[in-house]
């Protein structure tokens, strides 16, 4: 069996995160602070041995990949992006101020905000809420999400060796989706920007080992 460790990276801060904007399929690239973040994590990083670098194809993450990777003492080989590993689709809600589009959502069902709906629900019943609410109908649900998930890490352990360290670099509700799908409780802990979360996955699936780590 093959059994990896993967070090997922949330990319750093762009200007829309400033502005508290859903971000999701916008193409943002990195504000002078996310540079700054992505150089803090890769010289956090410099020691850890990589197989395989991974990021996600929209440039935040392509950007937070890269500078991670000018600090790294062993630069593998293996380094590519992979739409797969892109943030959820908020369709209709793309680009839309992120509280405000979940406190409408909340209130249609009874609820605050979005932690409202997790903390009486769960994070998956707020992510099919948008999906449900989306009026174009292309907000990604909580289960599309989690099978592009599983599909994407089921390739990679394909790909890899037993044994494998592998730095994936992509996005914040992505992670947090994965973290509740592993048991995670994510409420009042939404992934920071250039922190890590750390997982194991083989054949079988994925376990967390790390939720959230801060480097700043």
């Amino acid at each position: 069996m093959t059994e990896i460790t993967i070090d997922i990276v949330r990319h750093g801060e762009t200007y829309l995160n400033q502005l508290g904007r859903a971000q999701g399929w916008i193409d943002m690239e990195l504000d002078p602070h996310g540079l700054e973040q992505a150089s803090a994590t890769g010289k956090a990083l410099a020691d850890t041995y990589y197989n395989i670098i991974i990021s996600s194809d929209l440039k935040r993450a392509v950007q937070t990949r890269d500078r991670i990777i000018k600090h790294l003492k062993h630069v593998p080989d293996v380094a590519y992006t992979d739409k797969t590993f892109r943030e959820v689709f908020f369709g209709y809600f793309e680009g839309l101020d992120s509280e405000a589009n979940w406190r409408t959502i909340a209130i249609q069902h009874g609820y605050q905000d979005h932690d409202d709906i997790i903390r009486h629900e769960s994070l998956r019943s707020g992510r099919n809420m948008m999906h449900d609410m989306d009026p174009t109908g292309q907000a990604e649900s909580y289960e599309e999400v989690v099978a592009r998930w599983k599909r994407g890490i089921s390739t990679l352990v394909k790909k890899a060796n037993d044994g494998d360290r592998v730095l994936l670099v992509t996005h914040g509700t992505f992670i947090r989706t994965i973290a509740d799908a592993l048991g995670v409780d994510t409420v009042g802990n939404f992934p920071t920007n250039a922190g890590v979360t750390t997982i194991t996955a083989n054949e079988n699936g994925a376990k967390m080992v790390e939720y959230n780590h801060k480097f700043e």
